[in-house]
């Protein structure tokens, strides 16, 4: 990864990873709120995906939540952390996508999900 890259990661707020965590011990304790109901609290908004788009979504939530609550014992929330999650990292590489890479990941969702 390039010092550019690295940079745009931190100026999106959205932290590069790196890599796999794995079964390393997590380094750092985080401190996450619970914010409220957010079915009352927060806009909220419809998607319609392909069914196994959709298991897909289903399945890494699910291992994202076992690894989280296994590593740091903290308990992964569907609404209030893996769906801001997954859009935030989601605008995030669209944010860095040119037109042709757009194109490309559609392509891919179409082959691979469709």
């Amino acid at each position: 990864m390039t010092e550019d890259s690295d940079s745009e990661d931190m100026q999106s707020g959205i932290p590069d990873m790196g890599g796999s965590l794995g079964d390393e011990a997590p380094t750092d304790d985080y401190d996450l709120t619970d914010l409220g109901n957010v079915k009352q609290e927060w806009k909220s908004v419809t998607i319609y995906l392909p069914e196994e788009l959709h298991d897909a979504l289903e399945l890494t939530y699910r291992e994202v939540s076992y690894d989280c609550k296994r590593t740091s014992n903290y308990d992964l929330q569907k609404l209030q952390d893996f769906y801001p999650l997954l859009a935030a990292v989601g605008l995030n590489s669209l944010n860095q996508a040119d037109s042709d890479d757009t194109l490309a990941m559609l392509e891919y969702i179409q082959d691979e999900y469709e």
